[in-house]
């Protein structure tokens, strides 16, 4: 079972009422061990996203390294008066997958994702860049690569299908847009996993001469990219089309949608 040594920060969050204060403010509930959520701006974009983690008598947020000053920064914020300690914990955040090994804790988007271990130190077989590409083979977004803050609604990044919205929970910051984009519209742009043979040096996807997305990020044979559904051919989605004029190009290279991920049902 490889495990590789994640880019990620952890910041401990201690006091009375932690949970209750914190869960005010996040999308999701934090009904388990280990629990996928996001910080949004009051328009309802992903300022950052995270895992919350429940340890003793405190919660620890493991999230991408170039979120960690401005999560702090806004949890700070809202922190007021509430007696609420944010420290940051020095151990390190490691992946694990393609095994049945249980430390650490499932991660809680997709089963394929394998476990997400805190340790101060452990020996690794493998590099992040590996644990990337296992990823982006099953088309799961990930922030530290494929979007940066304050641009992105959970829908489009598949939060939504990911476990990391609860439409029924109480209020949070920029719930009002969330919840009125799930119930009131269908979604009409999400991050969809690709695949190609070839080098990509151009960075929208079209459908003949039509844009239908654009790309987030590429690493070897694999890429994210945003791309508007209702601009794709209902009958054939996933573009695997070849080199008829139905195919979907990146420049001069054909490429193929991975399924969009459903790790969870949205709760």
């Amino acid at each position: 079972m490889p495990i590789a040594l994640l880019n990620r920060s952890l910041i401990r969050l201690s006091g009375e009422g932690v949970m209750d204060w914190l869960s005010g403010l996040i999308t999701n509930t934090l009904d388990e061990d280990i629990n996928f959520a996001a910080m949004l701006t009051p328009q309802g974009k992903i300022i950052a996203d995270f895992f919350v983690i429940k340890e003793d008598d405190h919660l620890l947020i493991d999230t991408a390294e170039k979120f960690k000053d401005g999560l702090i920064k806004r949890l700070t914020m809202y922190r007021l008066r509430a007696p609420i300690t944010i420290e940051i914990d020095e151990r390190d955040v490691y992946a694990a997958w393609d095994g049945t090994g249980d430390e650490g804790f499932k991660d809680p988007r997709h089963a394929g994702l394998g476990q997400r271990i805190l340790a101060g130190y452990m020996e690794c077989e493998a590099e992040e860049a590996d644990y990337n590409q296992h990823r982006l083979t099953l088309g799961i977004p990930d922030s530290q690569y494929d979007f940066e803050t304050s641009q992105t609604f959970p829908a489009n990044a598949n939060m939504d299908l990911l476990a990391g919205v609860n439409f029924k929970k109480g209020c949070f910051v920029g719930q009002e847009v969330v919840s009125r984009m799930y119930r009131k519209t269908e979604i009409k742009k999400r991050m969809r996993g690709f695949t190609f043979a070839g080098e990509i040096k151009a960075d929208q996807i079209k459908l003949g001469e039509r844009v239908v997305g654009d790309v987030m990020y590429v690493s070897g044979n694999f890429g994210m990219a945003m791309v508007r559904q209702d601009r794709l051919p209902q009958d054939r989605p996933s573009g695997d089309l070849a080199d008829t004029p139905e195919a979907l190009k990146v420049g001069d290279v054909n490429i193929t949608l991975l399924d969009i991920p459903n790790g969870n049902t949205p709760k």
